[in-house]
């Protein structure tokens, strides 16, 4: 079904760019944290400029936590590991929950904005909105999270 390259050498199907981008794009809050802590002087007003509401940050790496872990699971697969496996199993459905409570909070910060129209806002919607269809319809991600 899918070429040679596109397994790893425990026969596992690796995850596709695609993924790696949507996992990435879920945990991006954890990436604006850590951008914050490694310019240490000016780390607080990093967070100010992204984040000016510091609980919208909180949130997101909450939401994002899980997409961590699921990279990390991703080297850790082996046919022999049923636990990791099992858990590997639910990052489909695990992801599209995030992305469902990240859809939710950016409509909830529109509210408070009473619908103004920014570019980061619109950009950051419009690329939830597409990689959770991508989750959703991608025979590949299924197929991924399967084995």
């Amino acid at each position: 079904m899918y070429s040679i390259d596109a397994y790893d050498s425990n026969g596992l199907l690796k995850p596709s760019g695609l993924l790696w981008v949507s996992m990435l794009f879920s945990a991006r809050g954890w990436g604006v944290f850590v951008m914050a802590g490694v310019s240490r002087a000016q780390g607080a007003e990093l967070l100010q400029l992204f984040y000016p509401h510091t609980e919208n940050l909180y949130f997101l790496m909450g939401i994002g936590l899980p997409a961590l872990c699921l990279m990390w699971l991703s080297g850790l697969r082996h046919k022999n590991n049923k636990m990791i496996n099992g858990a590997w199993r639910y990052g489909r459905l695990i992801l599209l929950a995030g992305y469902a409570l990240d859809l939710a909070l950016q409509v909830y910060q529109l509210t408070l904005l009473r619908g103004a129209f920014s570019w980061p806002a619109a950009v950051t919607l419009l690329a939830t909105i597409w990689l959770m269809a991508y989750l959703v319809r991608s025979s590949r991600v299924r197929h991924t999270f399967a084995n």
